[in-house]
């Protein structure tokens, strides 16, 4: 699986050079900023509900996640939510301080919060297997 994620972003970041080649630097800003975005979403839905299956909880999908940057990419603000299998609400604020070394496929740093049906559970500032 891992392997697959490795070969993605290789052809993701391929692609993203061409594109970027033939775009005006705005838009090659507003492509970086968007790529980054959703970086951040799927690295905090995925770590964020492990963060919440060791903390006890059997989470009935892995979280679903929004995410927007303000002022370009360098902070991402992210919200994730989802549900336990017994039907508590489950939901994840972070905010990353996105540069390269805050986002990979196996750690996310920067502030995060998550809440069961309204009550923090936990609170870290990585999130993932290598933190």
């Amino acid at each position: 699986m891992l392997t697959r994620a490795i070969v993605r972003a290789s052809i993701a970041t391929v692609l993203m050079t061409g594109v970027l080649a033939a775009c005006t630097d705005e838009q090659q800003q507003e492509i970086v900023d968007d790529t980054v975005e959703v970086a951040v979403r799927n690295a905090a839905a995925a770590a964020g509900t492990a963060a919440f299956e060791q903390e006890g909880l059997e989470v009935s999908e892995v979280l679903e996640c929004a995410s927007d940057s303000t002022g370009g990419a360098d902070r991402v603000n992210v919200t994730c939510s989802g549900t336990s299998d017994d039907g508590r609400e489950l939901r994840l604020d972070g905010e990353v301080a996105a540069r390269e070394q805050d986002i990979s496929v196996d750690a996310i740093r920067g502030s995060f919060v998550g809440t069961v049906d309204g009550e923090e559970v936990f609170s870290e500032d990585c999130l993932g297997d290598r933190c």
